[in-house]
């Protein structure tokens, strides 16, 4: 048993059941036991593999697109570039490296980053040292978009989140024949294990679409109050600031019934409750909220499409022969091999989703 999960079980005897959220925030960032607290989670060594340390294409490709938009805003004279959930630093280190084509815009750029991993903020500290661009880490998503507010509006925001919605916390509910009720985390009878019950009694905080509403008996839906929080507070500042978001992670883009919560580690699937603290969580994201929160926020919504669309569109087939020319046979192999992970409907080309936004709507925007 795990330290968090004992802390956990005498949490839970002493106060109560807790909600599927609270569970995922112990789990993920527990100040002492939390995974991202504690764990470096990404690469071969790690529990999962994302997008950028399969490979470098993918970043440089997100770095084009930037360069792409900022040309076509005007180029602005400022520009903060904030990036949710870094991991390694090794997406923003292939984006800045394939920007130096365009120096105006590298040089008009301040870096923000949001985590609450000491271990992963020392790596990527490491990871872009040789750019000299001001660096600030922030714990919070609010704390970095304050600090990129100009209040003369001069400066364009500009955010990219690679594989970090889904990390955020849900709250589940199931159909009864009293309504929806929420999915809680308890101690199981015999007193050494965690389990799921329902709430005794019907929900009445939450807003569901109309289809919804109707679900069929025992269908489970998930809500993520803190990504609609965060997704909103990006639109509200964009809208004020001028700029562009892009969003990447697995998910779906039409509102559905269905859970997706799930734990991973060594690259394995496990019980959501084996090991807190020790495996990641993760769920599926909802792309339907982020294009419905653009829309009311007046700003243009971009996608969602997938992301094998998204790259093909940017040209990572070109920019795979580009790197095969130079490559040896195994190299060329290698790289063949990423391409098919990053784009192919069997692998991360379907599931992964590609969304966004951008205040400019009279724009050609690449990759949609």
């Amino acid at each position: 048993m795990t330290a968090l999960k004992d802390h956990l079980i005498n949490l839970i005897k002493l106060h109560g059941p807790i909600p599927i959220s609270s569970y995922m925030t112990e789990a993920l960032t527990n100040p002492k036991h939390g995974y991202y607290v504690k764990e470096t989670p990404f690469g071969a060594k790690g529990d999962f593999v994302t997008a950028p340390e399969i490979s470098q294409m993918f970043g440089e490709l997100i770095g084009l697109w930037f360069a792409d938009v900022w040309v076509k805003m005007g180029n602005p004279r400022k520009v903060h570039l904030i990036e949710l959930g870094p991991g390694k630093g090794t997406l923003m280190n292939d984006l800045l490296r394939t920007i130096k084509v365009l120096p105006n815009f590298s040089k008009v750029i301040d870096l923000h980053f949001v985590d609450a991993s000491p271990n992963l903020i020392n790596i990527q500290k490491g990871t872009l040292k040789e750019f000299d661009n001001s660096k600030t880490w922030h714990s919070t998503v609010k704390s970095a978009l304050d600090a990129a507010h100009d209040d003369e509006g001069l400066s364009t925001t500009f955010i990219i989140a690679n594989e970090f919605l889904d990390a955020l916390p849900i709250r589940q509910f199931q159909k009864t024949e009293l309504g929806w009720n929420e999915r809680m985390v308890t101690v199981s009878e015999k007193g050494d294990d965690l389990v799921t019950m329902l709430s005794p009694f019907p929900v009445q905080d939450v807003t569901l679409p109309d289809h919804l509403i109707s679900a069929e008996l025992h269908n489970v839906i998930e809500t993520s109050p803190m990504a609609d929080f965060v997704t909103f507070e990006i639109c509200r500042h964009l809208k004020k600031q001028s700029g562009a978001a892009l969003f990447i992670d697995y998910g779906y883009d039409k509102h559905q019934t269905g859970e997706t919560l799930q734990a991973v580690k060594d690259h394995q699937y496990v019980d959501i409750f084996d090991e807190p603290g020790s495996a990641d969580l993760s769920v599926h994201v909802n792309f339907k909220k982020i294009e419905e929160h653009a829309i009311q926020s007046g700003l243009t919504p971009l996608g969602p499409t997938t992301q094998g669309n998204f790259l093909a569109h940017m040209g990572i087939e070109e920019r795979t022969k580009s790197l095969i020319s130079n490559a040896s046979p195994e190299q060329s192999e290698e790289i063949l091999k990423d391409l098919k992970r990053l784009i192919s409907p069997d692998e991360m080309g379907t599931l992964f989703k590609v969304s966004g936004m951008v205040t400019n709507s009279d724009i050609e925007i690449a990759g949609f």
